[in-house]
């Protein structure tokens, strides 16, 4: 069958609107030739161009396939309302005019739809443009191909949430671990309210009540009082299901929520937690409770390793340092520095991991444990990566064959925040 290219544009199942863009290049053209050296800072300086030059813009010709995207039952009255149904776009135009400057062949992007039967549609678009510097009028008959992604839109939301749901399960499942640790760790304060309760009441039932000793005893049953709230709270926030909450979070504070969780597991198992963080170090961006996760549960597999292979001396060292400058002598496997990220590194001086076996502690349901589900370094990894981080093992320091060094680097709060600009509105 011979068909022709126009008989092609209309039967693709593929959305396409045919659009000029040569009065574009022309406004695009006449900025750089001012003398414009930086074309994406005049685009922030000058936000109102996107709109200036949207008269210079005209949609020609749309197919079949795109009037049923966009709602519409014919091309006359499309034409007719396609700059209602499309208006100016600066997160999509930019990529075109950024392309027309670059002398780019392709460009892409995301933005949504609002259909004129009420729909609210995700697409993803890509256009081919003239290589080099082409003259304004190659830019007369552009075509853009967009494809509908809400039912993609909809499954990583549902992946979204059942790894939400994943990661609550793997903190349900350390709580239950560290309750009895835990519990043993909230009834010291309580035993001491008792204590001091008992002490203030006989101070106040002698003939001549010493005040003096009432006061201390009630600021110290002030004082156990905080530290078993403090306990309950840490645990109650960790176990909560909640949204993820994004927000700037120092590296220390990361450390030292986590440390609080595993700080009494440590001292019955005769295992001491050296945290060595810079001051200085700036903030990572991401959510509070998930970060705790991961430096817990490495940590508690530590103090389980090491209680279970009855090691002699026992310490875990929790560092934090700029991407480059971890634990000295670690040797990652498959990891490479990046610039904006903040390294944490979990080491301890229990047996280690077989070298066979560090590419493989990561994947779902593989346990070195006897009872070991296999899914807590596993959802770590997805926590770290969902936060545009990096989650792996390396063999032991070169002093202590033994033990195993488990680093993540997460992007420091400006990397991150970059990260995760959208690309549309």
């Amino acid at each position: 069958m011979d068909l022709r290219h126009a008989d092609l544009f209309e039967i693709s199942p593929i959305s396409i609107l045919c659009e000029d863009w040569s009065g574009v290049k022309r406004a695009v053209d006449a900025v750089i030739a001012d003398g414009v050296t930086d074309f994406d800072r005049f685009l922030d300086e000058n936000p109102q161009f996107f709109f200036d030059v949207r008269q210079f813009h005209h949609i020609l010709d749309a197919n079949r396939s795109a009037l049923d995207l966009l709602g519409f039952p014919d091309k006359e009255s499309f034409l007719r309302e396609s700059r209602i149904r499309l208006p100016a776009n600066p997160a999509s135009n930019v990529q075109v005019f950024r392309a027309m400057v670059r002398g780019d062949t392709v460009c892409q992007g995301e933005r949504v739809l609002h259909t004129k039967d009420g729909r609210v549609v995700p697409i993803l678009w890509r256009a081919s443009l003239p290589p080099g510097p082409a003259d304004p009028q190659a830019y007369s008959r552009l075509y853009f191909f967009a494809v509908d992604v809400t039912e993609l839109k909809r499954v990583q939301e549902a992946l979204m949430a059942a790894q939400a749901n994943l990661s609550h399960a793997g903190r349900l499942s350390l709580v239950g671990e560290l309750a009895a640790s835990l519990t043993h760790e909230v009834s010291q304060p309580l035993v001491s309210i008792a204590s001091h309760a008992a002490a203030a009441t006989r101070w106040l039932s002698r003939e001549a009540p010493s005040l003096d000793e009432v006061a201390t005893s009630l600021n110290r049953i002030t004082a156990s009082t905080r530290h078993a709230v403090r306990i309950v709270g840490k645990m109650r926030s960790f176990a909560r299901r909640g949204d993820l909450v994004t927000e700037p979070m120092k590296p220390h504070d990361c450390i030292a929520d986590a440390v609080t969780l595993v700080e009494h597991e440590a001292y019955r198992q005769k295992t001491r937690i050296d945290v060595d963080v810079p001051p200085q170090l700036p903030a990572v961006f991401g959510d509070r409770t998930q970060i705790q996760q991961v430096i817990v549960n490495i940590a508690y597999n530590a103090i389980q390793a090491m209680q279970a292979a009855r090691s002699p001396d026992r310490r875990i060292s929790i560092t934090a340092a700029m991407t480059g400058s971890a634990l000295a002598g670690a040797t990652p496997v498959g990891a490479a520095d990046e610039p904006e990220t903040v390294t944490f590194t979990i080491a301890d001086t229990g047996p280690g991991i077989p070298e066979e076996l560090l590419a493989r502690i990561f994947e779902p349901f593989f346990s070195t444990k006897q009872n070991g589900m296999g899914l807590g370094l596993s959802i770590c990894k997805t926590i770290v990566e969902e936060h545009g981080g990096r989650l792996w093992a390396a063999k032991g320091l070169s002093d202590a064959p033994r033990g195993a060094i488990l680093s993540f680097s997460l992007p420091v709060e400006r990397a991150a925040a970059e990260r995760a600009q959208p690309a549309t509105p």
